[in-house]
């Protein structure tokens, strides 16, 4: 599975944003198979998409991007350019006021400079102890802790993410 587009929590990147599918592994396996079977990527993934709307709503206008995810979960071309390195963020915090702002500042920032990256909110304190964060909301990009006990400026966060999409 491409990294772009599926999450370790199990929802899949659309147009930048995770979004949870009702029974996905089950449809992606019947695609797969299918492929095997012959039938084109593109083809594969129609018939997928075609599945989840019998259990999942999409909105008409975003069929496009989720048809776009499901090519690429299943093999097929992506548009990630070359040379462009993968972001995963996570917010490290039990889900409080700032740890809220914080994750909503991500995707703001995320979202003016046009960069992809999969975005998680840990919430349980061993793993936010297995970055040595003892002080929440902490900031975590590409594996790396940038802050930790307070609530960064937009332009600090916007700062982060630039250094790692060009490292």
């Amino acid at each position: 599975m491409n990294d772009q587009t599926r999450r370790a929590d199990g929802t899949v990147v659309v147009d930048g944003k995770a979004v949870g599918i009702i029974g996905l592994d089950g449809v992606l396996n019947d695609a797969r198979s299918r492929i095997a079977e012959g039938i084109s990527v593109e083809d594969a993934a129609f018939f997928a998409l075609n599945r989840i709307e019998e259990r999942n709503y999409i909105p008409p206008a975003k069929k496009d991007a989720y048809l776009k995810a499901i090519t690429v979960l299943l093999g097929g071309a992506s548009d990630q350019q070359p040379g462009v390195s993968h972001l995963i963020v996570r917010i490290l915090g039990p889900g409080c006021v700032s740890c809220n702002r914080l994750e909503e500042l991500v995707m703001r920032v995320l979202q003016q400079r046009n960069i992809m990256a999969d975005i998680f909110h840990v919430r349980e304190l061993d793993e936010i102890w297995r970055y040595g964060v003892i002080s929440t909301p902490a900031l975590v990009v590409n594996e790396k802790v940038k802050s930790t006990g307070r609530l960064p400026s937009q332009a600090e966060v916007e700062k982060w993410i630039l250094e790692e999409t060009t490292s």
